[in-house]
């Protein structure tokens, strides 16, 4: 045995001590990081715009499906105004990348939304950044695009 394979030999379980805590660490932040959407869609479809408020930054930017941009306190106005009435939110396929105190969320969701009485259902691709602030995952920004519809069956 060589002074170098002996050397690998010792170096590898030290090695592996300090990568499986950090290993563990990313995945406990993805899941947080996960909770606080979770919290976040809840809170939405409550219409709870104080709790809403305390889940986003101040700098906040919200990009809907439609393309339409909103600041924070514009968002939150629809919200207490029931300009938009969320009815429930599916999300599906959610990555969680993490870089440092950010975390961007990537997926899939179905979302049904009843603005004015008007019950529509909507498909859509999102990305959501969220920030650690005050030891809190706090969302930052919200992108989505309406996913197009699938083909009608033939006959």
């Amino acid at each position: 045995m060589t002074a170098l394979s002996s050397a690998v030999r010792r170096a590898v379980p030290v090695l592996a001590l300090a990568i499986v805590p950090a290993l563990a660490g990313a995945q406990d932040a993805s899941q947080a990081v996960l909770a606080a959407q979770d919290a976040r869609f809840a809170a939405t479809i409550r219409a709870d715009a104080s709790a809403l408020a305390a889940m986003m930054t101040d700098d906040l930017t919200y990009t809907h499906s439609s393309g339409a941009t909103e600041a924070r306190a514009e968002f939150l106005d629809g919200i207490r105004s029931g300009r938009y009435a969320y009815r429930s939110i599916e999300s599906r396929d959610r990555r969680v990348r993490l870089h440092g105190d950010a975390a961007i969320v990537s997926g899939t969701a179905h979302i049904v939304i009843e603005p004015g009485g008007k019950r529509t259902e909507i498909d859509l691709y999102f990305s959501e950044l969220y920030v650690r602030q005050g030891g809190a995952w706090r969302m930052a920004l919200w992108q989505s695009t309406r996913l197009p519809a699938p083909p009608a069956p033939k006959p």
